[in-house]
């Protein structure tokens, strides 16, 4: 019989999310059975857990699995570890959000189609490297996606309340440039085949977010109505803000012909890369995770939203001109490399683009931001996002009553104000 460990159930309610019923050695040996032919290959061991706590993750659940197995006529165990990623399958609310979204189809077709191309023609540039995890398998059935678990090779998930040093950003920046470059480079070569994916977190076709952002807005005008710094002049212009924000940030996603478009990560920030680093504890390798949210848009998606999520302030509020032109050089060297044909901006080009989708940042400082900084988990959950309820309500308030985020809005509220990215235009 098959020695099987989970997790306690009674932490997991509380701390962690559950791993998905399904998910069990019936399951599992099956599916290894086909991945490597072996009708006669057997597990002998199965462990698995949670791979993230609540907080730490919104929008997934993602379960780690350690799974011992014999092949046919072998003495000797092999071992395999995955990461499993799946979705609220227990919540209709939250269900019916993602649904509108797209979320886990195109998780899916990323996996399994899109991001397998884009690394082959990423190995055969000039300067290779590896960018995402290998997909084991695609479970249309279970909405679920099983790949390679970073851990076996040392990758972890970086600080996300410490934000990253100019090192980590640069090899943040690179990565995503030959993304972006890549992405540019396949749908160049099959014409329509990352176009169709339009279901970014600001689309024309839902705004099921749509709460999560006025809320987070209209908690922020509320701050700013109590701060001494700001008062009511900067809560006014938010509360007036509140009813365009979603059509401004969605103009950001949409896809000019006149610019550079490409396929964007969709949610590039501190938590979505997986990290290795040396006994010196530098970085020497990022891997890109979690592409729910995946569309083709202007590459301000991703940048402002990296810049305004995931650095360190000295970095994000002095040197962001320097890192626009680091991820230029590197999105143009990497696009001549694979022969692209199409429009290729210069570095002046580049920034009055980002220039022009800069409304995105207003979007996420005042909401994302405040999230990913929060460090009281009791309520993180996707519902206290959304819900206008008490439970959301304090949970808002718990986000704005940390004193670094609240540092950051003082400064930005002005910084925004004076560019004319509080005035309502249309």
């Amino acid at each position: 019989m098959v020695e099987q460990h989970k997790e306690n159930k009674e932490e997991a309610a509380t701390d962690f999310h559950p791993s998905p019923v399904w998910l069990n050695e019936s399951y599992l040996e099956s599916l290894l059975q086909s991945k490597k032919k072996d009708a006669g290959l057997r597990i002998t061991q199965l462990d698995i857990k949670p791979a993230t706590a609540k907080g730490e993750n919104y929008a997934s659940v993602m379960t780690r699995v350690k799974v011992t197995y014999v092949k046919s006529g072998a003495k000797t165990p092999e071992e395999g570890y995955y990461i499993v990623k799946t979705t609220y399958e227990n919540d209709p609310v939250i269900s019916s959000i993602f649904s509108g979204y797209q979320a886990s189809t195109t998780e899916m077709l990323m996996y399994e189609k899109v991001l397998p191309k884009l690394s082959d023609l990423i190995d055969g540039t000039q300067e290779p490297e590896k960018l995402f995890a290998q997909t084991l398998h695609v479970d249309y059935e279970h909405d679920a996606i099983i790949f390679e678990d970073l851990a076996v090779s040392k990758h972890v998930l970086a600080d996300r309340l410490a934000g990253f040093d100019l090192e980590h950003t640069h090899m943040a920046l690179r990565k995503l440039a030959k993304m972006h470059a890549a992405a540019a480079a396949l749908n160049e070569r099959q014409p329509g085949v990352l176009t169709k994916l339009d279901h970014g977190i600001f689309n024309r076709h839902t705004e099921g977010f749509g709460p999560f952002f006025q809320n987070m807005m209209v908690m922020g005008a509320e701050f700013a109505d109590k701060c001494p710094e700001l008062g009511s002049y900067y809560g006014n212009k938010l509360r007036a803000l509140v009813k365009r924000l979603m059509e401004y940030s969605t103009r950001v996603y949409d896809p000019q012909p006149d610019e550079f478009n490409t396929l964007v990560h969709g949610d590039f920030w501190v938590n979505n890369v997986m990290l290795r680093y040396g006994e010196k504890k530098e970085p020497l390798d990022m891997i890109l995770i979690d592409f729910q949210f995946s569309s083709w848009s202007s590459p301000a998606v991703d940048l402002h939203y990296f810049f305004n999520t995931s650095l360190q302030n000295k970095i994000r509020f002095h040197q962001q001109d320097a890192l626009i032109q680091f991820y230029h050089k590197v999105l143009v060297d990497t696009l001549k490399d694979l022969k692209y044909g199409g429009y290729i901006p210069s570095l002046r080009q580049l920034v009055l683009q980002l220039e022009k989708g800069k409304f995105i940042t207003v979007s996420v400082s005042l909401a994302c931001q405040g999230i990913m900084l929060n460090d009281q988990t009791d309520n993180a959950d996707f519902n206290a996002l959304i819900q206008d309820d008490e439970r959301g309500r304090n949970f808002r308030r718990v986000v704005y009553s940390n004193k670094r985020f609240q540092e950051i809005v003082k400064n930005l509220l002005p910084a925004f104000d004076r560019i004319g990215l509080l005035d309502v235009t249309d």
